[in-house]
């Protein structure tokens, strides 16, 4: 009895050695990130930001760990939420993957949500067709904030002339830096 009773316990520890390993293996894709739980998706990274009771899903492009690098102005989020709209503007002649970081912006900073609820509008900086707006950095009212996206010696995201400047090297570094722009403004990054 005592033998068999030895075998199991044996058993038994063996099983849990082997199972320890998964216990304290991290999924990375999955994390928190300042108190955001991050999950990876098809199409990039998904968090929740909660109104009140109210949760809502975020999708963006890259994860914070990635986009740490990317220097943000820290007045920019108060600026943002003092008005009451947003034009996201870009130079026609980049190609529609600069065009990717300012959909992101719209989708959630946008009215679509209600998270925000800041009206977002899409423009260019010069002309491209009749249906598009041109604004540029002369445009910035009172309740009308701008935010150009552009190509830069440098992927950052500051503010000029009360001009909201989304830089990148490249266009891949825009939608970086866009991403870093949203981050900051919902909080989940500094």
């Amino acid at each position: 009895m005592k033998e068999r009773t030895l075998i199991i316990i044996i058993a038994v520890l063996l099983a849990l050695a082997a199972l320890s390993p998964l216990v304290f293996m991290k999924n990375k894709n999955e994390y928190n990130y300042n108190d955001f739980k991050l999950q990876k998706s098809p199409t990039g990274w998904v968090t929740w930001a909660y109104k009140g009771e109210q949760p809502y899903l975020l999708q963006l492009r890259h994860d914070p760990k990635t986009l740490e690098n990317i220097t943000v102005d820290r007045e920019i989020r108060d600026l943002v939420l003092s008005k009451s709209a947003l034009v996201t503007t870009i130079n026609p002649n980049l190609t529609s993957r600069a065009v990717l970081g300012a959909i992101d912006i719209a989708n959630i900073l946008g009215r679509r949500l209600g998270l925000y609820g800041i009206q977002v509008i899409g423009a260019t900086t010069e002309f491209a067709n009749n249906g598009t707006y041109v604004i540029n950095c002369s445009d910035v009212q009172e309740n009308l904030n701008v935010a150009v996206l552009e190509l830069g010696d440098r992927t950052e995201v500051y503010i000029e002339d009360n001009c909201i400047h989304i830089a990148g090297e490249t266009e891949e570094d825009i939608n970086r830096a866009a991403d870093r722009f949203v981050y900051h403004v919902i909080e989940v990054m500094e």
